[in-house]
């Protein structure tokens, strides 16, 4: 399987950023040299800083590993359940993990104040749905 990944977090200005890059480094494993931040003016004007970081193929697949790995059980079910909201129309497989999780060195879902991943399968391993089918064996095996 080749896989690369994006990594989205923001991060408000009452927010300790290298608290949260280091915890994402623990909970990750991904270098915290490799995370971009840049700065930028929020909805009502507020300062944000936009940290981001792309994974190579091997990052990747261990990230996902990981991730699918350290979620509850009732997550995976939910996550299992509703599959198909997780993939876009070029099966790139979408998660949401909860930023205040994450700093408490905990893998959980969250829809608000999210760290965004977005997994996206090379082309070889894009057809015929193989990405998702590696997906969904992620779930279901014990």
């Amino acid at each position: 399987m080749t896989l690369s990944t994006s990594i989205h977090v923001v991060a408000h200005a009452t927010e300790d950023i290298q608290k949260i890059l280091t915890k994402m480094h623990e909970v990750f494993l991904i270098p915290t040299e490799k995370f971009l931040i840049s700065k930028a003016e929020g909805h009502w004007g507020n300062e944000i800083s936009v940290i981001r970081t792309e994974c190579d193929h091997n990052e990747s697949s261990a990230l996902l590993e990981r991730i699918i790995s350290r979620l509850k059980i009732g997550e995976k079910n939910f996550l299992l359940g509703s599959i198909s909201d997780s993939f876009d129309e070029k099966n790139n497989f979408y998660i949401r993990l909860s930023k205040q999780s994450v700093c408490k060195g905990i893998i959980s879902l969250s829809e608000h104040d999210s760290i965004r991943i977005r997994f996206k399968p090379i082309k070889e391993f894009n057809q015929n749905n193989k990405f998702r089918d590696h997906v969904i064996n992620l779930f279901t095996r014990k």
